[in-house]
């Protein structure tokens, strides 16, 4: 494109070396492109918005185009001045600086443009919280700690990839969408395409849940303590990181006791128990159980799995390790599928609703379930159900997804509830208070049992899985496992 600075720039070029990036003739440029071919401003209006232009008459300019775009009417350069709020734009005219923008628009990418003017963007944000930080670092009180400091940066940088564009989440027309779906489910059906979801390994999960765990999705988790949250973690990462690549915050139990949990679900063969506390302690393991370890150890080398153990996490500081996986897994050839968080009560949150458990839960979820949908994977959370389960007066203690703990909102922002259901667990409680040849007939009938009730399940009906769990061995399976 051919331009005259002197008949279009009204801006004289910064010859400060510090100027925030900036393109003036990119954003002049793409004010012509949209000035003289409306049918483009919906697709520029996809990447960028008014504030991501760096000079503020462009800004209102462009919002002017927009207005008058969405109100059926337009956007040349006379309908453009009627409305500026100025006479002039810089020392020109407004309607002289418009027309010359709009002058000689032919063969130029508009959405390449628009592009363009949203990475500088960007990059200014980024100047911006860099110069905060260098401020926070070097002005900040006494007592003030490093972490907080991390902590409020990382968010203002995931508040600037906030205004990056992604692909799966662009916005289509009614057609567009038709065709894209039409040719998804063809592909689908043909094997050209392989299904986005990731399998639990659990056949029947997968068969109600539409193949597993789905992209885009926060998946919850749910139980009464002892009722086998964690176990259940442990199977089902270990089972999704045989095909996907897995990340898994521990917040809850220590590192050791982690690995041990899934070298002891591994390592499982029936009627030889070689529980996680005996690998954990690891002075009574015989060479038998030594070997067992070892292959157990060979497995868990194969699987895509990145365990992340610490006390306590933000959404930001998930949001970044994701990122981080999602590289390291790429150079691979992997693709990260699911995240577990282990669980909501170690999730640290922002000041804004200190105090108020409910909105900080509602914070956390509807992060997580952002968070799922930006970066293409299924997030699933694991949460503490309330004590109304426990009360003496309910006959039926199996949950519902009413009896999350804290907030409605965990229910209404999750795509599936996932409760966890022991028998067993009140079974032994009743054995210890008063102990009946009848009621140890009936630990031995459920002690393996564990009910995994889909409260909620956008994916499929809501309905009950009856599933084998072996607690000491962190192990769940579809039926009784008789070996490896």
């Amino acid at each position: 494109m051919s331009r005259d600075p002197d008949n279009v720039v009204a801006f004289r070029p910064p010859t400060d070396q510090a100027a925030p990036p900036h393109n003036i003739e990119v954003e002049q440029a793409l004010l012509g492109l949209a000035m003289m071919r409306p049918e483009v401003v919906p697709a520029i209006a996809q990447i960028v918005r008014p504030e991501h232009f760096y000079f503020a008459d462009h800004q209102e300019v462009f919002a002017c185009i927009e207005s008058l775009v969405a109100a059926g009417c337009p956007p040349t350069p006379i309908a453009v001045k009627g409305y500026l709020q100025r006479p002039q734009i810089g020392d020109r005219p407004a309607l002289a600086y418009l027309a010359a923008c709009a002058g000689d628009t032919m063969g130029l990418d508009a959405t390449g443009y628009a592009a363009i003017v949203r990475d500088l963007a960007s990059k200014r944000s980024l100047l911006a919280v860099a110069e905060k930080l260098t401020e926070m670092v070097r002005t900040s009180l006494p007592g003030t700690a490093a972490q907080a400091i991390i902590d409020e940066t990382e968010q203002a940088l995931l508040d600037v990839r906030a205004i990056v564009p992604q692909a799966h989440l662009a916005g289509q027309s009614a057609p567009e969408a038709s065709r894209w779906m039409l040719d998804r489910i063809n592909q689908l059906r043909t094997g050209m395409m392989e299904s986005t979801a990731i399998s639990t390994g659990l056949s029947e999960l997968d068969r109600v849940t539409n193949g597993g765990f789905q992209r885009g999705q926060l998946w919850l988790l749910a139980g009464r303590p002892g009722m086998g949250k964690t176990v259940a973690m442990t199977t089902l990462s270990r089972l999704a990181a045989r095909e996907a690549g897995v990340l898994v915050y521990q917040c809850e139990v220590t590192r050791d006791q982690q690995i041990a949990r899934y070298l002891s679900d591994l390592s499982y063969v029936h009627n030889r128990p070689l529980t996680f506390g005996k690998i954990m302690a690891g002075v009574e393991i015989d060479d038998e159980e030594a070997w067992r370890i070892e292959q157990a150890a060979a497995s868990f080398d194969k699987l895509h799995l990145r365990l992340e153990c610490e006390p306590g996490v933000t959404v930001a500081q998930i949001a970044f390790g994701v990122k981080a996986e999602k590289r390291r897994l790429a150079k691979i050839g992997v693709r990260l599928g699911v995240v577990f968080v282990d669980y909501l009560k170690f999730i640290k949150v922002s000041d804004r609703y200190q105090g108020q458990r409910v909105l900080e839960i509602g914070e956390i979820s509807g992060a997580l379930k952002q968070l799922a949908k930006a970066e293409d994977i299924c997030v699933v959370l694991l949460a503490q159900l309330n004590r109304g389960v426990e009360k003496q007066e309910r006959e039926d203690r199996r949950p519902t997804p009413a009896d999350l703990r804290d907030s409605g909102e965990l229910e209404q922002d999750a795509d599936a509830v996932l409760l966890l259901f022991r028998e067993a667990v009140y079974v032994e409680r009743k054995m210890k208070a008063s102990p009946t040849p009848e009621l140890a007939d009936r630990m031995m009938q459920v002690q393996h049992r564990l009910e995994l009730i889909l409260g909620k399940n956008r994916s499929g009906p809501p309905v009950t899985l009856p599933l084998w769990c072996d607690v000491a061995h962190s192990a769940i399976a579809q039926t009784s496992r008789g070996g490896f």
